[in-house]
């Protein structure tokens, strides 16, 4: 564990499991105080593992709120839809709420907004090799629709919904997950603070990175 402009690293080949100690302990403090823990969860294929393993735990799962930090405009049986991933990883653990990608974008980000809280607990993101997290991309504006729902467009051209970078900025704990060598540049990136999505995000009280990545 080291701090690195402003979060604190930490790094292990078998980072999937220190993460889920490190949220099963976040979920014992928030639910000793708060009635329900309300998480954002990453897609993509880095935290699969993770939420498979976090399936297998015993926890006051109707305590938890769990909501997609982003997701493609696709059908939700969509091989690329962010929810499918992850509600095939996590099962029936918890509440996940998703977008209603059958509605016209804007309907469907302004329905997702009224399901989000007025502040997450945790905020859980994934980084892509480009730098970018959530559905906000380098470069690409991502249009408002409400204070806490955006639209942008992925660099293939493919319609996301997202987090807004303001409401994420809210979170408690905001915690990047990043696996595999092809993250290292995006990684060193936000360590140094340069000028892309994943390093313009910070926790209200904490932020952190969880890393298999070895930083000299």
């Amino acid at each position: 564990m080291r701090k690195v402009n402003n979060k604190i690293l930490f790094f292990s080949p078998q980072v999937d499991g220190l993460l889920l100690k490190f949220l099963l302990r976040l979920f014992s403090l928030f639910l000793k105080r708060e009635r329900v823990c309300h998480v954002a969860l990453a897609g993509g294929k880095t935290p699969i593992e993770l939420y498979r393993m976090l399936s297998s735990q015993r926890l006051p799962w109707d305590r938890l709120r769990f909501y997609l930090s982003d997701e493609r405009y696709v059908p939700l049986s969509s091989e690329l839809s962010n929810y499918r991933v992850v509600k095939e990883a996590i099962g029936n653990r918890g509440r996940l709420a998703f977008f209603k990608t059958e509605m016209p974008p804007e309907e469907c980000a302004m329905d997702y907004s009224f399901q989000l809280p007025d502040r997450l607990h945790i905020a859980l993101l994934g980084v892509g090799a480009d730098g970018h997290t959530a559905s906000l991309f380098p470069g690409v504006e991502c249009e408002d629709v409400s204070p806490k729902v955006c639209i942008s467009r992925s660099p293939d051209g493919l319609l996301r919904l997202s987090l807004k970078e303001d409401y994420l900025n809210e979170s408690c704990v905001l915690i990047f997950f990043l696996k595999g060598e092809e993250k290292r540049q995006a990684l060193e990136a936000i360590l140094k603070g340069e000028d892309i999505p994943a390093s313009r995000l910070a926790g209200k009280l904490r932020s952190y990175i969880f890393t298999d990545i070895a930083i000299p």
